[in-house]
């Protein structure tokens, strides 16, 4: 069994060291590390030249492709290079010792033809759940709940397992959709027809700044923008569900307006475009889901 991990990173070098040293200390050895580099400017580049470590692969972008580009990216490359599973996080998860091993003890319980995906148990550096990354879990989660497994709709990518079968009949990440929803659009059509599971005791830390989520409403004026892929994209995966997501997502995009002029500090008028802006381009948003031979 052949297992590559894939990483996105952006301008987080520090960050990017200690997820590696993570990855190659783990009990059950990797094959490889492919690292997507989105153009980084903050030496990273420089970094990943000169490591000395056969496992380690970096793939320099021109442009930085969001991360829905790079995993896009990273997961074809894994797969046209014959790895027989691939195991995808952010740049600042920390795996836990046993994080892959535990994933992969899990595939004979459940069975390799029935597994969509396998997410770890994210925490932030508190050792407490972390906001940005808790899985939403099916209205049946605990038929493996003895083996320690909660059946999951949807997930993040931080920390998440599958097989090349999966990228075969899938395809792969929406790369347009640049950053947000990616996880949970590709999550969601995998699960529509497999079971997924988050394993309890495969722990991965998220070092992120804060533990909390992030809204437009209380968001920073100076990164509302990246808001807009949020609404566009949202409306994307609603338009499948039919009429109904379009009211739901239309209700949900009201409700995000009201809720800016009623209890941002600032920036309202910029954050109520944004959020117009990505609905409107949403209504058009059909993407390509791109496919491997």
């Amino acid at each position: 069994m052949r297992i590559c991990a894939v990483i996105v990173t952006y301008n987080r070098i520090d960050l990017l060291k200690s997820t590696i040293e993570k990855l190659l200390n783990q009990s059950l050895k990797l094959d490889e590390i492919i690292i997507i580099d989105n153009n980084c400017t903050d030496g990273t580049r420089e970094y990943l030249r000169d490591l000395k470590e056969e496992k380690v692969t970096p793939v320099f972008l021109d442009e930085n492709i969001g991360g829905a580009g790079g995993f896009n990216k990273g997961i074809k490359k894994a797969y046209e290079k014959g790895h027989d599973y691939i195991w995808i996080m952010d740049d600042d998860t920390f795996a836990t010792e046993t994080a892959l091993e535990n994933m992969i003890n899990k595939i004979e319980i459940i069975g390799e033809d029935k597994i969509g995906f396998l997410c770890s148990n994210v925490l932030f550096k508190d050792n407490k759940a972390c906001v940005m990354n808790v899985p939403t879990v099916k209205p049946v989660w605990n038929d493996y709940i003895t083996d320690g497994l909660v059946r999951v709709k949807n997930a993040s990518f931080v920390s998440m397992l599958f097989s090349r079968k999966i990228v075969k009949e899938f395809g792969l990440p929406i790369k347009d959709f640049f950053i947000w929803g990616d996880d949970t659009e590709y999550t969601l059509r995998i699960s529509e027809k497999y079971e997924c599971y988050m394993c309890i005791d495969s722990i991965v830390h998220h070092y992120m700044k804060s533990n909390v989520g992030v809204d437009i409403i209380n968001g920073d004026t100076d990164r509302v923008g990246r808001y807009f892929f949020e609404y566009r994209n949202k409306f994307y995966m609603n338009k499948k569900r039919g009429f109904r997501g379009v009211i739901f997502h239309t209700k949900y995009t009201i409700k995000s307006i009201l809720q800016i002029l009623l209890k941002s500090k600032e920036g309202k008028g910029k954050k109520v475009k944004v959020v117009l802006k990505g609905y409107f381009s949403g209504i058009t948003f059909n993407p390509r889901i791109e496919h491997v031979k």
